[in-house]
């Protein structure tokens, strides 16, 4: 469980919950819900019990298995939550764990797959459905629930997916229209995409060129409205492809 600790040490830094245990196993018993064990929602296993089952946790992970990859994914998310191995953070280490499964099972090219966005807006049914498992054995409908979080993310991606590409498409018309275009300008567009926050200092690096080239590539671009400078300032100014970290930003500004 290396990774896992080292992703979890990397999420916790500097965030809520910072000073629990960061990328270690708990050795204290957690509980969600409640004020205390005795009148928590759920209690997971006891420190003692966590070597054992992440153990056997991880084998199943990286065991053969004939089921397929969603399933798999579905019941490893419900194992590790059910075990919650850190003082906090399981949350969110569960959550990433579907992605980077799918990810390494090569159902997924990169790890674009945000199953966060559903779970949380459908949070209440979430827990219940979790719960179910734990108490009545409900997997199948754990399993049908996760199946259609699956499902409305992929077409959600795939729908904002496209609409990016329709937006990055209108920006370069725009850019290639303008008078004041320069090629340094056009060589910095195709390039926000990957790098939609720049600077004076990394334009002229990702440019291999020199600062005024670079300057002159960033005013041409605030020109048609593709960039936006964003601190104010006279030094150090911060430019970002607004329209573009607006569209991605849409729908995962929740909470939890």
């Amino acid at each position: 469980m290396r990774l896992m600790n080292e992703i979890h040490a990397r999420l916790m830094k500097g965030v809520r919950g910072a000073e629990k245990q960061p990328g270690e196993v708990r050795t204290t018993q957690n509980w969600i819900g409640g004020s205390r064990p005795g009148n928590a929602a759920f209690v997971p296993p006891p420190p003692h019990a966590l070597g054992g089952l992440l153990g056997a946790f991880e084998k199943y992970v990286h065991a053969e298995d004939p089921l397929p990859p969603l399933i798999r994914a579905g019941l490893i998310h419900v194992q590790f939550e059910t075990i919650h191995p850190c003082s906090d953070g399981n949350g969110r280490i569960g959550r990433l764990l579907i992605t980077l499964l799918l990810e390494h099972w090569g159902l997924l090219t990169q790890p674009l797959l945000y199953l966060s966005l559903y779970l949380k807006k459908h949070r209440t049914e979430y827990y219940q459905r979790l719960t179910n498992v734990r108490t009545n054995g409900d997997w199948e409908g754990w399993l049908a629930f996760f199946l259609e979080g699956v499902t409305t993310i992929a077409n959600e991606s795939v729908a904002s997916a496209r609409e990016l590409y329709g937006l990055v498409a209108d920006d370069r018309t725009r850019t290639l229209a303008s008078e004041s275009t320069t090629v340094a300008a056009l060589r910095l567009f195709e390039l926000l995409p990957r790098h939609p926050v720049v600077s004076l200092a990394s334009v002229t690096r990702l440019l291999n060129t020199t600062k005024p080239t670079a300057g002159r590539a960033i005013e041409s671009l605030l020109a048609v409205g593709v960039l936006v400078e964003t601190t104010g300032k006279k030094r150090d100014r911060t430019y970002v492809y607004e329209r573009y970290l607006d569209r991605l930003r849409v729908g995962t500004d929740l909470g939890g």
